[in-house]
C-alpha cells in the first residue's frame, strides 16, 4: 500500500508508484469510474493509472496541481531531460512577462544578456540554461526575480517620448553630470555669455570651428562649421546673413573650464553577450557620463550602439574613442548618431 499526504493527487499516485507511470499518464479510474487526474483519492478507494506509449509526457500544469515533492522533482527531471527547446521558450516567457510589468520596452538582446549576467551570478553558464531551469521548474521565477529587476534597472531606462515603434532601442541606466552646457561657453560677435544653444545636429565641442545660426524664434544656434545641416541652410537664398561669427571662450578651449558638453557617437560592433556592458564600464572607468545608449540591428551580425555622453572637449573625445575601439568586438567608432 502507498501511503500518501492527505489532499494528493492521482498524479501524485502515478509518481509514487515509478517515473515511467507518471510520465506516460493518460487518465485514472477511481473504483472503476473514469475521473479527473487532478482528483484526490480516499483511503479504501481502489485506484487504477491509465498510461499510453504515445503519451507526450506530463503538462507543466501538473507541477501546481500535484502535493507532493517527490511528484514535482520527478515532473521537473522529464522536463529537463526531454524538452529542453521548450523550457527555453518557456523561460523566456516569463522573463518577457516579468521584465513588462516594469513599464520599459526592452529587445531581445538586451534581455539575454540580462538574464545571462544574473544566471552567472548564481551558478549558470548561459542565459538559455537559466531559462531552461525556469522553464521546468528548476527555479522559481520569485527566486531571480529581485535579481532581475535590480539588473534590469541597471541596464535599461527608455523615456516613453524616445522610443520609435519600428527600432525598440534600449537604453542603459546612466545618471547625467548637472554642469553639462546647453548655452555659453561661446563668443558670439566679440559677446560673450549670449545665450545660445548646441544644434543637436553636430554637438560642436571645445576644439571644433564653430557658427552661429539665427533661427526664427528660438535665438542663436551654435552648429560646427562643417555641419552639413549648416552648410545646406547657408546654401539657401533666404538664409543669407544669418550666420553669425562664433568662437569658444579662451577657458573653454584651453580645457580650463570644468564644464562638460554633450557629444555623440555611434559604435559599429560585432554582436556578442555583454558588449553594451563591456562598453558602459568603460566610460565608467574614464569617469564619463553616458547619457544615453540606443541600439539598432545592423545585419550580417553586427549593431550600431548610439551613445550620448558627457564630454570636456575635443582632445577629451578623441581619448573615449580610442578606449572604446580598444574593446574587443568594436569594430569603428565615429562621431554622430548613425
Amino acid at each position: 500500500m502507498l501511503a500518501l499526504p492527505q489532499g494528493a493527487t492521482l498524479i501524485d499516485f502515478a509518481y509514487s508508484i515509478h517515473s515511467g507511470v507518471g510520465n506516460s499518464m493518460i487518465g485514472a479510474k477511481i473504483n472503476g469510474m473514469i475521473v479527473p487526474i487532478d482528483s484526490a483519492p480516499e483511503t479504501g478507494d481502489i485506484v487504477e493509472i491509465l498510461t499510453s506509449a504515445s503519451s507526450k509526457g506530463p503538462s507543466r500544469d501538473w507541477l501546481s496541481i500535484v502535493k507532493t515533492s517527490e511528484a514535482r522533482t520527478k515532473i521537473r527531471a522529464w522536463f529537463k531531460k526531454e524538452k529542453r527547446a521548450d523550457n527555453i521558450v518557456a523561460g523566456k516567457a516569463m522573463v518577457d512577462s516579468e521584465f513588462k510589468h516594469w513599464k520599459r520596452p526592452f529587445t531581445e538582446t538586451q534581455r539575454n544578456e540580462i538574464v545571462a549576467t544574473v544566471g552567472q551570478r548564481i551558478g549558470f553558464m548561459s542565459a538559455d540554461d537559466l531559462y531552461n531551469t525556469l522553464g521546468y521548474g528548476g527555479i522559481s521565477m520569485s527566486k531571480v526575480s529581485g535579481k532581475l529587476h535590480d539588473e534590469f534597472e541597471k541596464t535599461i531606462v527608455v523615456p516613453e517620448s524616445e522610443v520609435k515603434e519600428e527600432i525598440r532601442p534600449e537604453q542603459v541606466k546612466t545618471f547625467a553630470p548637472k554642469n553639462i552646457k546647453s548655452n555659453g561657453g561661446i563668443v558670439v560677435d566679440g559677446e560673450s555669455g549670449c545665450q545660445v544653444k548646441f544644434a543637436k545636429c553636430c554637438n560642436p565641442l571645445p576644439g571644433d570651428n564653430v557658427v552661429g545660426f539665427i533661427t526664427k524664434g528660438y535665438g542663436i544656434s551654435i552648429h560646427k562649421h562643417d555641419c552639413p545641416n549648416f552648410v545646406m541652410m547657408m546654401s539657401n537664398p533666404e538664409n543669407a546673413g544669418r550666420n553669425v561669427e562664433a568662437h569658444w571662450e579662451t577657458s573653454v578651449s584651453e580645457g580650463n573650464s570644468q564644464d562638460m558638453y554633450e557629444a555623440q557617437l555611434s559604435v559599429y560592433v560585432y554582436d556578442r553577450l555583454g558588449i553594451v556592458a563591456d562598453i558602459s564600464v568603460a566610460l565608467s572607468d574614464m569617469r564619463v557620463f553616458l547619457l544615453q545608449i540606443n541600439t539598432t540591428k545592423s545585419g550580417n551580425g553586427k549593431t550600431v550602439i548610439n551613445l550620448k555622453i558627457s564630454c570636456k572637449n575635443v582632445e577629451h573625445y578623441r581619448s573615449i574613442v580610442s578606449r572604446l575601439r580598444a574593446i574587443d568586438g568594436v569594430e569603428d567608432v565615429t562621431r554622430g548618431f548613425s
